[in-house]
């Protein structure tokens, strides 16, 4: 038996089930049941099941008559979202109704929609279950669920990453734009969905360790081989270079340079704060 890890859509999550045909392969697709009902996934992992974890069982690998099965569900879907559209509009309902997708079973059909607020559909519920006969669920989601719904390019040229690899969602701040040395434009931050855009987060880490390695603007410097103190006009985060002005006093002509960090020496402001708390505590124990 096997511990199998399978993902119901593109760029969805792992499930993980138990599967007794130790000939399954990655890619290959299963039939199973899960809390929405019975549903084919894709295998993306395989493990050795422990002797001590309880998983729920996968039924089969997917047969023709599944995938056919799948067909008639995903065109009776598209059915059901005319139709749900149409009644939403006669309610003034103020959705706007993206896609709806049933089990492979029939016993559910789940309707996905966006709204700025709230939105009040029991009426809509109570007449597509009348006429659909299944349980029904609609969903709202946000910008970032709705962007991934339609193919769509990305500023770097490529499909959008929500679409292509991203499982979930994480926060992304206005600040990780600015450790990276970003010009604050919304236009050119937000991605498809309007929000920020998720990729500001791949190179947050190494952004964060570099800028614990260098010298904020502003900050006087020593600069290995040079007689004079100059100031930090600019750093290069990724390549860990630091341009100084020289010329501080009135009576010197300005120069810049540019020099990597290990020839760079500085006290931290943050350090020089900490000096001068240290220097207070000292003199309220002399005393």
């Amino acid at each position: 038996m096997k511990k199998v890890g399978i993902r119901f859509k593109k760029t969805g999550k792992l499930s993980f089930y138990a599967f007794d045909d130790d000939t399954i392969n990655i890619s290959d697709s299963v039939v199973v049941d899960t809390e929405k009902g019975e549903e084919i996934g894709v295998v993306a992992k395989i493990l050795d099941i422990k002797e001590d974890e309880q998983l729920d069982k996968a039924k089969r690998i997917a047969t023709k008559e599944d995938f056919q099965n799948q067909k008639n569900m995903d065109d009776k879907a598209k059915e059901a979202l005319a139709f749900c559209k149409e009644q939403a509009k006669k309610l003034n309902l103020d959705m706007k109704l993206l896609t709806a997708e049933y089990t492979l079973d029939g016993t559910k059909l789940t309707i996905y929609f966006v709204s700025e607020e709230r939105v009040d559909f029991r009426e809509l519920v109570k007449i597509i279950a009348s006429k659909y006969k299944a349980r029904i669920e609609l969903r709202q989601i946000g910008p970032r669920d709705e962007a991934r719904e339609y193919p769509t390019l990305g500023m770097c040229g490529k499909e959008i990453c929500c679409r292509t690899h991203l499982q979930s969602f994480e926060p992304v701040t206005i600040k990780m734009a600015k450790e990276q040395g970003l010009q604050i434009n919304m236009s050119k931050l937000s991605g498809a969905c309007g929000k920020l855009m998720c990729c500001l987060r791949y190179e947050e880490e190494l952004y964060k360790e570099n800028l614990k390695k260098l010298p904020k603007v502003g900050e006087i410097v020593k600069v290995k081989g040079e007689k004079e103190k100059g100031k930090v006009t600019s750093v290069d985060i990724l390549n860990l270079t630091v341009r100084v002005k020289f010329g501080l006093d009135d009576e010197d002509e300005e120069r810049y340079e540019t020099y990597p960090v290990e020839n760079i020496k500085w006290t931290p402001k943050s350090a020089k704060k900490e000096e001068i708390e240290e220097d207070i505590i000292e003199e309220d124990i002399d005393e």
